[in-house]
């Protein structure tokens, strides 16, 4: 049983609340961020926690790694400061620390996760933007919903669901 981020862009009010507790649970290194597309969308970017993922296979160090089902963290210890897994990450998610010379990204906080609690991110999200959850049941979820939403996810079974409303604007306008 795989659990994923939903994240549901026609909620998100940019408030940047994931962003501030995603620091505040990682002592002040946010490792999640909220981008604004067409001045319209603010869209939260984490780790898609990729089930083959592209930064776990060119690790030298195997400081990527599959911490559970769920999530893909990295070993500080073991981390070199390479940065091949920032140019494997297709999202682009993977930040370089450049005091410490590590790599950071979204753990899917998992020492919460492992006690039962959501991530810092979703348990603060007021607008409810983020939902935690099993991926199959949040898929069914975004597949009622399919008549009036565009679906994107990641490849492969797991990763983060993101759910897009469908605005058609007119080129020419």
């Amino acid at each position: 049983m795989t659990h994923v981020i939903l994240m549901d862009i026609a909620r998100c009010i940019n408030c940047r609340s994931c962003e501030v507790a995603c620091e505040r649970e990682h002592a002040g290194f946010g490792n999640m961020t909220v981008q604004v597309f067409d001045e319209r969308y603010a869209v939260p970017m984490s780790c898609r926690h990729c089930q083959d993922g592209p930064c776990i296979r060119v690790c030298p160090t195997n400081a990527l790694h599959r911490e559970t089902n769920d999530a893909v963290t990295i070993a500080p210890m073991k981390c070199i400061g390479c940065q091949l897994c920032m140019i494997a990450c297709p999202f682009g998610i993977i930040k370089f620390d450049y005091l410490n010379k590590i790599a950071r990204k979204c753990d899917l906080c998992v020492a919460r996760t492992m006690q039962g609690l959501q991530p810092a991110c979703v348990s603060t999200c007021s607008a409810r933007a983020l939902v935690y959850g099993e991926f199959d049941e949040l898929k069914q979820t975004v597949e009622r919903d399919r008549s009036r939403l565009l679906v994107v996810r990641s490849s492969g079974e797991t990763g983060t669901l993101v759910r897009v409303p469908i605005v058609w604007s007119d080129p020419y306008r």
